[in-house]
């Protein structure tokens, strides 16, 4: 078997018992955790299978037929060489997507410069109506290539909807900078834009470019609103021990009470609202406004210090570090995973899941985290493989919210 496979173009050598292996198949076995612990992939030869697969073994094949068995063997490792390209491709597209994200936002404050300076010069009566069309004409491009670079933007986020990518931010700074950058349209338009961060620095815990976004949306709506001459009013202030708030306010008309919800609750003709709204959520916030015709309108979004998290809490114990680096690798993607060894390992009070190596054998710090589970009512499995890991992480980001 070994030189077919060798001649097949993959490589295999004998068993020594020792080493680590990509695969290893092995033929009627009695116990699979010696196997189990040296190998990424198993593969065994034995009837019947379910008791094979419950052992923890990747694949089964029906022993007395090597041509089926080579076939069956030779289909599996090119399965696995083609879910490996796969998720190369993935992570190149990931990051292809990501990097036009990017640049769809950084684009946005160059362009609204451009959009501001051009409406000056389209009312500049010292220019000849030619270049007062020809002015305006600029701005209107420039706002068509903001709208694509929301659009792109408002994909992306879209695509990577169940990821928050929190961090410690300065709610003050976070203020001061969405205003800042807003400044140059809002002095266009003639509307005074005025920032009053927190009395006290206060850090919270958030996505900042999403937190950015939402704030470039309800200032940019707000500045629409109002009438030149008008002012934008950016704040933000502690509102709770465990809350903040920020607040836009605009000299507008108002809006109508009948109109009000519909529009709260993203259902304008614009998409600005949408995403605020969408962005609170996401950080397990609230987004209202109050608004009477004639007194203008202030929108206020609400936000936990820290997000709640709705991806799973997962534990992977092992005294293996290529193990815990491979599987946390793996599950990353639909979940929070915490790695420890066998010796320092505790459940922790936000913990769903333990993964254990089954390399592990039974002793009394294994025994004690099994019975610690076990109150907790959180279940403890040993987790056979990657390619188990793989399939877990699949349903896990299927099953989240």
């Amino acid at each position: 078997m070994c030189t077919r496979l060798s001649r097949g173009g993959i490589p295999a050598a004998i068993d020594d018992g020792v080493s680590y292996a990509e695969m290893i198949v092995v033929v009627d076995p009695a116990d699979l955790a010696p196997y189990r612990a040296r190998a990424r992939h198993l593969f065994v030869v034995g009837a019947p299978g379910a008791q094979y697969f419950a052992s923890g073994a990747d694949e089964v094949a029906v022993p007395g037929e090597p041509e089926i068995l080579f076939r069956r063997l030779r289909m599996y490792i090119e399965r696995l060489d083609l879910l490996s390209r796969v998720e190369r491709l993935n992570e190149r597209v990931a990051a292809l997507e990501a990097g036009l994200a990017d640049a769809a936002h950084d684009v946005r404050s160059p362009l609204q410069a451009v959009i501001g300076n051009a409406e000056l010069l389209a009312r500049d009566s010292s220019l000849t109506p030619a270049q007062r069309d020809i002015a305006a004409a600029a701005a209107r491009q420039g706002m068509r290539a903001i709208q694509l670079a929301e659009r792109i933007l408002e994909s992306a986020r879209r695509r990577n909807r169940t990821t928050l990518d929190a961090e410690g931010l300065d709610l003050g700074t976070l203020v001061e900078s969405a205003v800042e950058q807003a400044r140059v349209n809002a002095r266009s338009r003639g509307i005074t834009l005025t920032a009053v961060p927190p009395a006290r620095s206060l850090e919270i815990r958030a996505d900042g470019e999403l937190l950015g976004r939402m704030l470039d949306n309800l200032i940019a709506n707000a500045v629409r609103a109002s009438p030149r001459g008008g002012q934008v009013e950016v704040s933000a202030w502690r509102a709770s021990p465990k809350t903040v708030r920020l607040a836009v306010k605009d000299s507008g008309e108002g809006i109508a009470a009948a109109e009000l919800p519909r529009l709260v609750a993203g259902l304008g003709p614009g998409r600005g609202l949408r995403i605020a709204r969408e962005v609170a959520e996401k950080h397990g916030g609230d987004l209202w406004a109050e608004s009477s015709i004639g007194n203008g309108s202030r929108f206020f979004i609400e936000l936990p210090l820290q997000p709640p998290s709705s991806r799973p809490r997962i534990l992977l114990v092992s005294d293996d570090a290529k193990w815990l680096r491979e599987i946390a690798r793996t599950l990353r993607s639909a979940c929070d995973v915490r790695s420890t060894s066998l010796a320092a390992a505790k459940l922790g009070k936000r913990t769903d899941l333990v993964l254990v190596d089954p390399s592990k054998k039974a002793g009394k710090k294994l025994e004690a985290l099994r019975e610690e589970a076990k109150d907790a009512q959180v279940p403890l499995i040993e987790l056979p493989s990657e390619t188990a890991a793989a399939r877990l992480a699949r349903t896990l980001a299927h099953l989240a919210p």
